[in-house]
C-alpha cells in the first residue's frame, strides 16, 4: 500500500508540473522565442508519456480531470502561436452587422467610415496580418456560425476568445468520450484515447491557438460511431456538419463505403451533400461561391508552408529554370495526391473497422506529404484515426510537427529547412517502420488461419492482434 502511495504521489508531482508547463507556454512564451517554446514543449511532451505509462494509478475520472484542467488553464490566454482568431471573430463581428463574410475582403472594408473609426474592427483588422486581410474568408458556413455565437454577445477580443475556447473544449471533452466508445467497439484498450487527449499538442492547438479542427474532429468521430452502431442516417448529417467546419473530412467518404455497402454508401452520400450544400446556402449564393473557391485555391497555388515533396520538386524547378513554380507545382502534386488516396480507397481490403481508420490515416498521410502547406494542427486528424489502429505514427509526428514553428521566430517567416527535413524523415521512417510490422503481423495471422482452416476463426480478428 505504501509503495502504491508512493507511486501515486509521484504520478501527481508529474501531472502538476505537466500543467505548469502548459500555462508556461500559453502565457509566458512568445512565438518568437522558439527556443523556450520547443523545450518547453518536448518537456510537456515527456510529462504526459510518463503519466500514460502510470496510468494504472489513475481512473477515467482522474484522466479527465487532467485533460480539462490543462484546458481551463489556457482559457484566458491570447492565442500566441497563431493569429487565426482575429479572422474568426472579424467574420463573426461582419455577420451581427448584416454583412455575408464571402462578400468583401478585409481590405476594402477598413477604409469605410463604420469600420475605420471603429477601434475594435481596427485591431480585429490589424491582428489577422496581411494575408488574410487580402482575401476572402475560407471558412465554411457551419464554422462562421459558430463565430458568430460570441460576437452576437460580446464587442471584446477577450470575451469572444474565451467563448470560442469554451466551445473548443466542449468539444474536445465530446471527443473524449466519443472516442472511448469507439474504442469499447473495436476491443482495444479504452485507456488509449489519453494518447490524444493529454497529448499537449492537442491541447495548445486547439484550446490555446483556437483550431477549430478539434470540433470537425468530434462531428467526424460521432459520425463513424454512428455507423458503426448502424445508424448511418445520423451519420451523415453529422459527418455534413465536419464539412462544413473545414473541407479536409471530403477526402474521408471513400473509405466508408465498403464499411456501409453500396446501398447505403448512396444514401449517406447523398444526404451529406444536401447537408453540407443547405447549409452552405445560408451564406453562399452564386456570387459569393467564386470568392470562398479564389480563397481555397490560395492553398494550392499560393500557399507554402512546412511541406515536403513540394519543398523537393521546387528546389528542382529553381534549378533547372531559375524560379518557382508554385502555381503549377502544387496542383500538379495535389492531383497526384488525390489519384493516389482513391487507388488506396478502391483497392485496399477492408476487413473491419480498425481498417477503415487506418485507411484513412494513410489518405491523410497521403495528401500532406503531396501538399504545399501542412500547418501543425493538421496533423490531429492523423492523430486521432492511429490511436485506433495499430500504428504510432500520429503520435510521432505529433511531437516532429511543432520543429515547423521555427518559421514563427523571424520576422521574415523563414523555414529552417534542416528542421522540415528532420519532421519528414521521422515521419517517413515510422510510417514504413510500422507498414512493415503490421504487413508482417497480419501475414502470420493469416498463416494462422489458414493451418487451422477446419475451425471457424475470424480472419479480421486475428490480423488484428
Amino acid at each position: 500500500m505504501k509503495v502504491f502511495s508512493k507511486y501515486s504521489i509521484a504520478t501527481g508531482a508529474v501531472a502538476c508540473i505537466f500543467l505548469l508547463i502548459i500555462y508556461f507556454i500559453g502565457y509566458e512564451t512568445t512565438r518568437t522565442n522558439f527556443n523556450q517554446f520547443i523545450l518547453l514543449y518536448l518537456a510537456g511532451f515527456t510529462l504526459f508519456y510518463v503519466i500514460w505509462l502510470n496510468r494504472q494509478q489513475w481512473n477515467f475520472k482522474m484522466f479527465l480531470a487532467i485533460a480539462i484542467i490543462a484546458r481551463l488553464i489556457l482559457l484566458m490566454a491570447v492565442p500566441e502561436l497563431s493569429n487565426d482568431f482575429y479572422r474568426f471573430i472579424w467574420d463573426g463581428e461582419l455577420m451581427t452587422k448584416g454583412i455575408n463574410p464571402y462578400a468583401h475582403v478585409p481590405n476594402d472594408l477598413i477604409s469605410q467610415g463604420p469600420f475605420y473609426n471603429d477601434f475594435y474592427m481596427r485591431t480585429l483588422f490589424h491582428g489577422m496580418g496581411e494575408l488574410s486581410q487580402s482575401n476572402y474568408s475560407c471558412y465554411p458556413v457551419l464554422n462562421q456560425l459558430l463565430f458568430l455565437l460570441p460576437t452576437s454577445l460580446f464587442d471584446s477580443i477577450q470575451a469572444n476568445v474565451i467563448s470560442l475556447k469554451v466551445i473548443m473544449i466542449l468539444a474536445d471533452v465530446g471527443v473524449i468520450f466519443i472516442g472511448r466508445k469507439i474504442l469499447i467497439l473495436l476491443k482495444k484498450p479504452a485507456h488509449l484515447i489519453w494518447l490524444y487527449a493529454l497529448n499537449p499538442f492537442v491541447i495548445l492547438e486547439f484550446s490555446g491557438n483556437l483550431h477549430f479542427e478539434g470540433v470537425m474532429i468530434f462531428f467526424i468521430l460521432l459520425s463513424i460511431y454512428l455507423i458503426m452502431t448502424e445508424r448511418w442516417m445520423f451519420a451523415a448529417l453529422f459527418f455534413g456538419f465536419a464539412i462544413q467546419i473545414k473541407l479536409i473530412p471530403i477526402l474521408l467518404i471513400p473509405f466508408l463505403y465498403k464499411r456501409l455497402k453500396w446501398r447505403k454508401s448512396l444514401g449517406f452520400t447523398a444526404m451529406t451533400t444536401f447537408v453540407v450544400v443547405g447549409m452552405s446556402a445560408l451564406l453562399i449564393n452564386e456570387a459569393f461561391l467564386g470568392n470562398f473557391m479564389q480563397s481555397i485555391n490560395l492553398y494550392f497555388n499560393n500557399f507554402e508552408f512546412n511541406a515536403s515533396l513540394y519543398n523537393l520538386l521546387e528546389e528542382y524547378t529553381f534549378s533547372t529554370k531559375g524560379y518557382s513554380e508554385i502555381a503549377v507545382d502544387g496542383p500538379f502534386l495535389s492531383k497526384i495526391g488525390t489519384v493516389c488516396i482513391l487507388c488506396l480507397a478502391i483497392f485496399r481490403a477492408v476487413k473491419n473497422d480498425q481498417q477503415v481508420f487506418s485507411g484513412m490515416m494513410f489518405a491523410l498521410l497521403i495528401y500532406y506529404l503531396f501538399a504545399t502547406t501542412v500547418h501543425p494542427w493538421y496533423i490531429s486528424l492523423i492523430l486521432i484515426f492511429s490511436i485506433f489502429t495499430n500504428y504510432k505514427l500520429g503520435l510521432v509526428w505529433s511531437i516532429v510537427v511543432m520543429l515547423s514553428y521555427f518559421a514563427y521566430s523571424n520576422p521574415n517567416f523563414e523555414e529552417n529547412m534542416l528542421f522540415i527535413t528532420i519532421e519528414y524523415l521521422c515521419v517517413l521512417i515510422v510510417a514504413v517502420f510500422e507498414i512493415w510490422k503490421n504487413t508482417s503481423r497480419e501475414n502470420i495471422g493469416l498463416q494462422f488461419k489458414s493451418f487451422f482452416s477446419e475451425t471457424d476463426v475470424d480472419r479480421s480478428t486475428i490480423s488484428d492482434k
